[in-house]
């Protein structure tokens, strides 16, 4: 990876843990954590795997679940808290923010504004991860790969990547802006508004069948995204 780059992992729903003091607001939704609504199943595995063979990338994570506060919603989005915790009174809410939601989100800050103020581009990779079927409908992609189609270093990136991982793995169905819009509110939207043209923002999202099918099928998947981002970068620096 050319010295005039930076890489950055994220992963903003590893894990579906309630911490004690909010346990009892989850008596009645044990099943919602335990499911895709809790946390992305198998996306910290991978966020770890792409983060190793990058020159050991910084990796920034939480294993606090999204129905506690949604790392990756912005302040006043109507998704920000659940159903179980966004009847709280404002006082509650803001000490969860102030314990959870921020602290993550500036210290991923942080990182992005070291790279630029060293004169580089910060490529910033979210790993996310989708429910085969949402809703009755089976979703048909095994690799999305959510950017900006208006900011062109985005567009470049991700193709390289989807070209590389299709190199690998033929059988892979990859898509772009799928299952989600590159420009729906997240983090990497509002961190784009934020730092310009030397952040690019990249949300990966890994179809969850392969985290169901056990630590084998996460882990190849895993293992070729990583190859080929290796590749990627690659291309993207020469």
């Amino acid at each position: 990876m050319s010295a005039s780059w930076a890489l950055l992992i994220t992963c903003e729903h590893g894990g579906a843990d309630i911490p004690a003091a909010y346990a009892p607001l989850f008596d009645g939704w044990r099943d919602a954590l335990a499911s895709h609504r809790g946390h992305d199943f198998g996306a910290l595995s991978t966020a770890r795997r792409l983060a190793r063979a990058v020159d050991s990338a910084p990796l920034l994570f939480s294993t606090t679940s999204r129905m506690l506060v949604d790392l990756n919603r912005s302040l006043g989005h109507p998704g920000l808290f659940s159903e179980a915790t966004k009847g709280l009174p404002r006082r509650d809410k803001d000490a969860i923010l102030a314990r959870y939601y921020h602290p993550h989100r500036d210290a991923v800050a942080a990182v992005v504004a070291e790279g630029i103020a060293a004169d580089r581009t910060v490529l910033h990779i979210a790993s996310h991860s989708f429910t085969p079927r949402l809703r009755g409908v089976t979703r048909h992609c095994d690799v999305g790969f959510l950017y900006d189609p208006g900011r062109s270093a985005e567009k470049d990136f991700c193709r390289n990547w989807l070209r590389e991982l299709a190199c690998l793995d033929g059988d892979l169905i990859l898509r772009r802006n799928y299952p989600y819009k590159g420009v729906s509110d997240g983090m990497v939207t509002a961190f784009r508004r934020r730092f310009g043209e030397r952040y690019l923002g990249v949300e990966l999202e890994v179809n969850q069948r392969f985290a169901l099918g056990g630590d084998e099928a996460l882990g190849s998947i895993s293992e070729t995204l990583a190859d080929a981002l290796q590749r990627a970068l690659g291309r993207t620096a020469s």
